[in-house]
């Protein structure tokens, strides 16, 4: 940074330090009725300095006042101010406490949250592998079951056991293009009967 910019921030750190302490002894001076009372003959005493000197007339015993004066109005506001600034101190002190606490709080919250989110997520996961499992083993136990029958070589009714094998046979001949192999001779749906 340049030479005149350090300046510029020094006169504004400046400016604001003052305009912070302007509103301390405002504070105090607006708390107490004698802290009041004092300011205005403050205010009037410079009043009757600037209407002596006008008139050309001394206005030394005026300016003994008004440091008199003044004196005892830093004397007693200054021990209001200190307790004001500390008092300042300390409610940013809490605010911060109470922001961490806070953010320490939401960041465990998250944490919960992410950790229930992945526990739905794992059980939903394994919910999903269970009925996978089940149906190829359903569907294994479907394939099982069933026999496999080669449609392209002609069948009879003694190539089955009973008739509800030869009108299955049948059905699923049938269905794959092959038609009946004449085991439904009555047409009434029924093979071998």
């Amino acid at each position: 940074m340049k030479d005149k910019d350090i300046i510029k921030v020094i006169k504004l750190l400046l400016i604001l330090g003052c305009l912070y302490l302007f509103m301390l002894i405002l504070e105090c001076i607006v708390g107490s009725i004698w802290n009041l009372i004092l300011f205005l003959a403050i205010i009037l005493t410079v009043l009757w300095c600037y209407y002596r000197k006008k008139k050309e007339k001394t206005y030394a015993k005026g300016v003994l006042l008004l440091i008199i004066l003044l004196l005892f109005l830093i004397w007693s506001i200054g021990p209001c101010v200190y307790e004001r600034h500390i008092a300042e101190m300390k409610k940013t002190k809490l605010e911060e406490k109470q922001r961490e606490i806070e953010g320490k709080k939401y960041a465990k919250e998250m944490e919960e949250d992410m950790k229930r989110a992945q526990e739905e997520t794992e059980e939903e996961h394994a919910k999903r592998k269970v009925e996978e499992d089940e149906s190829k083993k359903a569907e294994k136990a479907n394939v099982s079951s069933t026999p496999i029958y080669n449609f392209k070589e002609d069948r009879d009714c003694s190539d089955f056991s009973n008739a509800s094998e030869a009108t299955e046979f049948m059905k699923e001949s049938k269905a794959a293009g092959f038609g009946d192999h004449r085991l439904d001779r009555n047409r009434d749906g029924i093979a071998c009967n």
